[in-house]
């Protein structure tokens, strides 16, 4: 098997907006394009399926409801809802999957868990969920569709310490979670702002990278902490040099 380096090192170009960008912006004009359903109809696109499993986002999202007020445009401030707002969901065979983790509350309370049953696995969620912030590792399965596929030798490694995550599979989570940030580029995009920048997707994943370098003494509980409450609101994204510096895997000395 190659080296973990190997497998998790980022080439610079693939970070660059001209690339990580148009992937996220192509995502987003795909899930708009999906038809829509009614409150308490969803309309359900598959984006991933193993044997038992299946990720799925339906349309419309809460937030897509006509008496939501909570979203805020950025263009002229104005409240509203959010018409392309979808809902991630997980299913086992035909049913409905409960899970935990549809908040950062949630994620963190699992990824806490996964750091202490392993350190080595924690760190190598962080590189997954970096690579994933970028969408290194989504491929063009047909033009303009892409679609995640995180390494499976370093999901295999993950696994032996950490079988389960929240009742799922290691490779059902990050499925989820790239579910979530998909959404995450929809909403922002919806609102006006510039998804090929760190809004969206990047800080919502970049988050969960910072978390995990905390929780594995790299990052000062103050910094991050102190992140939410400053704008943009609701997030503590580690930044692009700090990760590569507290996850030498990545590569970053050659960035």
């Amino acid at each position: 098997m190659p080296s973990l380096e190997t497998l998790l090192k980022v080439n610079k170009h693939d970070l660059s907006s001209a690339i990580s960008g148009a992937k996220r912006f192509a995502r987003v004009e795909e899930a708009i394009s999906w038809p829509l359903g009614a409150q308490g109809s969803l309309i359900y696109q598959t984006i991933w399926e193993s044997d038992k499993y299946k990720i799925k986002l339906g349309k419309p999202g809460k937030e897509a409801a006509a008496d939501y007020d909570r979203c805020k445009y950025l263009e002229d401030g104005h409240r509203g809802n959010n018409p392309n707002d979808m809902k991630p969901e997980i299913f086992c065979g035909n049913e409905l999957f409960e899970n935990k983790i549809a908040s950062f509350t949630g994620i963190f309370d699992e990824l806490q868990v996964l750091h202490d049953a392993s350190e080595t696995a924690s760190e190598l969620m962080a590189c997954l969920l970096f690579r994933s912030a970028y969408m290194v590792d989504h491929k063009e399965v047909s033009p303009g569709i892409w679609r995640y596929e995180p390494s499976k030798e370093i999901i295999n490694i993950i696994s032996k310490d950490v079988p389960e995550i929240d009742g799922m599979p290691v490779e059902v989570f990050l499925h989820f979670l790239d579910a979530l940030a998909w959404n995450e580029d929809v909403k922002y995009h919806t609102l006006g702002y510039n998804i090929k920048s760190d809004y969206g997707r990047r800080n919502n994943l970049m988050t969960c990278v910072n978390i995990i370098a905390v929780l594995l003494n790299r990052v000062r509980i103050s910094k991050f902490a102190g992140s939410f409450s400053r704008p943009p609101a609701g997030i503590s994204a580690i930044s692009k040099v700090e990760a590569f510096k507290q996850f030498p895997m990545l590569g970053g000395e050659d960035l």
